[in-house]
């Protein structure tokens, strides 16, 4: 069976798609041939469309620069779509995420699959559609085109695959969809050999892990590792951000997922800190609990839900949640990891625990597998 991956790969949704395709392609018994395509980069025929803004309009949106974007990676996608269409048969689709599917008016009779990290109802919200008080206020003149292209996508996708619970109920709330159209399916990773017992010689490695150092909330916590904790602990910082190094302050550039130095961070991390202000998942929080690496995050995105947060007691099971984030927040709480590292080992016992449960490539690619399955059994019945 052929599925042709719509991939927006950009920021976190990159790795989405491609890691549930190298599983299918490994595991042909699951019956389904992946054919991706990428988003970007954009033809010159689109990149006018697509890259393009107003200087003084794009701060409040009136440039429309969030729906042209996603209207010019929709429309690339549907390009090559075409394309592949005249060569090879297809079964049905798996758009991740939303942005990649607005252009797909005419493709009739094909099974659609929609995986989201959020839907644009949520994004309208926050600082990802609406970053001042101005586009707030604007909204209703910037987003109705786009909305109206999302919910003409919903209506004609058979199944949805948001990344979180948090995701799952905006489109119940939001949207009106019905549960039995949606199954949360994470972001997901293979599982690195258990870490094992620690042993430390020198000071303790705090690990800051994000491409974006300054939108992932870096600059918070090296001005808490300043004023607090040098000569303490060491600070790494993975990041693609061009930013100093300090007393104590090791920057590492250019490493790329799953490479030797990549490695290297997660196992001699001692405790990893994501203060970030703008998420609406948080990959790298995974990369975490399978590590096992004591975690301090910040409430955003889908970290509550990640570090196993209970509703009721707002207590995380698999880390520590900042629910205020602020320097004096922050600092208390490495300084309690670091004091006494015991209940925070124990966290990361069970995340990896939980991690095994509910994160696992093989086991969710599996899920994907019956899915896609059941969509197109579905409609040839």
């Amino acid at each position: 069976m052929n599925v042709v991956f719509l991939n927006e790969n950009t920021l976190g949704h990159t790795s989405y798609l491609p890691r549930f395709a190298a599983e299918l392609e490994r595991r042909p018994e699951l019956g389904i041939r992946p054919l991706v395509l990428d988003a970007l980069p954009l033809p010159e025929s689109l990149r006018r469309l697509g890259d393009t803004s107003i200087r003084g309009l794009r701060k409040v949106g009136l440039d429309f620069h969030i729906t042209r974007w996603r209207i010019a990676i929709s429309r690339h996608l549907r390009q090559q779509l075409d394309a592949l269409r005249t060569r090879e048969p297809v079964d049905a689709l798996l758009i991740n995420t939303q942005s990649a599917g607005l252009e797909l008016d005419g493709v009739a009779g094909i099974p659609v699959c929609v995986g989201l990290d959020a839907t644009f109802r949520q994004l309208a919200d926050s600082p990802w559609f609406a970053p001042n008080t101005a586009s707030r206020w604007l909204r209703p003149i910037t987003l109705p085109a786009l909305l109206r292209r999302e919910r003409a996508l919903f209506r004609r996708t058979d199944r949805f695959l948001p990344w979180s619970e948090r995701a799952a109920s905006s489109l119940r709330s939001d949207y009106g969809i019905g549960p039995d159209r949606i199954t949360v399916l994470p972001p997901s990773l293979d599982p690195p050999p258990r870490r094992g017992p620690r042993s430390r010689t020198g000071l303790p490695q705090i690990l800051f892990l994000g491409g974006d150092f300054f939108r992932k909330g870096g600059p918070l916590l090296r001005e808490v590792f300043e004023q607090r904790f040098q000569g303490r602990a060491e600070l790494h910082v993975v990041t693609q951000s061009d930013i100093p190094p300090g007393p104590g302050i090791h920057i590492h550039r250019g490493v790329t997922a799953g490479s030797e130095a990549w490695l290297r961070r997660w196992r001699e991390a001692d405790l990893f800190v994501f203060p970030s202000r703008l998420e609406t998942f948080g990959i790298v929080l995974l990369e975490a609990l399978a590590f096992e690496v004591p975690i301090i995050a910040s409430d955003a995105g889908a970290a509550r839900e990640i570090l196993g947060g209970d509703p009721r007691s707002g207590s995380t099971r698999f880390g520590t949640l900042l629910t205020e984030l602020t320097g004096a927040a922050l600092g208390a709480a490495i300084h309690q990891a670091l004091a006494d590292p015991e209940p925070g080992l124990r966290a990361a016992l069970a995340g990896r625990d939980a991690f095994e449960e509910r994160f696992t490539l093989p086991r969710n690619t599996e899920r994907l597998a019956a899915v896609l399955s059941e969509a197109v059994a579905a409609r040839r019945r």
